[in-house]
């Protein structure tokens, strides 16, 4: 079985391909623009890279946000389309789940992607929560707690030693194969309006 993920969701693009469970090639590149020239470019070197041809493809499994509005657009699809022609099932999971670590930390976990709008998108990994938008200073009120995500250092810097900072920062599509996410929506996840102007530094 040859399963393919996906992730353009942050500051970041990846695809990542296995067969029968085990990861045979990942390519990951950060970037803040250019998602849509890298993306199925990196499928096709990744797909290369396991020597896999796209019939053998049998699941997907692709990030829908939250995170960049034109990102997500970006993976889904692609997703559809890589759908459409294998005949391959999606799973389209949140952003978050490529940014959980490769153990679980004891207590709370959050994983928190900048809006770059002086807010967060934040979703609490440790239990079945939907995602949400937050500040840094209201999730910090919740410490303590370990959290991934672009904004990991930030909030372990307003609250030392009670808020732990963990890898990764950007989201990975590697995290995301061999995982048991059940079939879901190959619909984008927003938790805010679409922003067309200048962003935060």
């Amino acid at each position: 079985m040859v399963e393919i993920a996906l992730d353009c969701a942050a500051n970041a693009c990846s695809v990542a391909v296995a067969r029968n469970g085990k990861l045979v090639a990942s390519h990951w590149r950060p970037m803040a623009r250019g998602h849509a020239e890298a993306a199925l470019v990196m499928v096709q070197r990744a797909m290369a890279d396991a020597g896999a041809g796209f019939p053998e493809i049998s699941r997907i499994t692709v990030t829908r946000g939250p995170g960049s509005f034109t990102g997500i657009r970006i993976a889904l699809a692609a997703a559809r389309g890589l759908a459409l022609v294998t005949g391959a099932g999606i799973a389209a999971v949140p952003t978050f789940e490529a940014l959980r670590p490769d153990e679980s930390p004891e207590g709370r976990l959050f994983a928190v992607l900048d809006t770059k709008r002086g807010s967060l998108y934040a979703a609490d990994l440790s239990g079945p929560g939907e995602p949400f938008v937050t500040t840094a200073e209201d999730l910090v009120a919740n410490a303590p707690f370990a959290v991934t995500g672009d904004a990991a250092v930030e909030l372990a810097a307003l609250a030392p030693g009670a808020v732990r900072a963990l890898a990764p920062t950007l989201p990975d599509a590697a995290r995301l194969l061999g995982r048991p996410f059940p079939p879901g929506p190959a619909s984008p996840l927003y938790l805010t309006r679409p922003h067309t102007g200048p962003t935060r530094p």
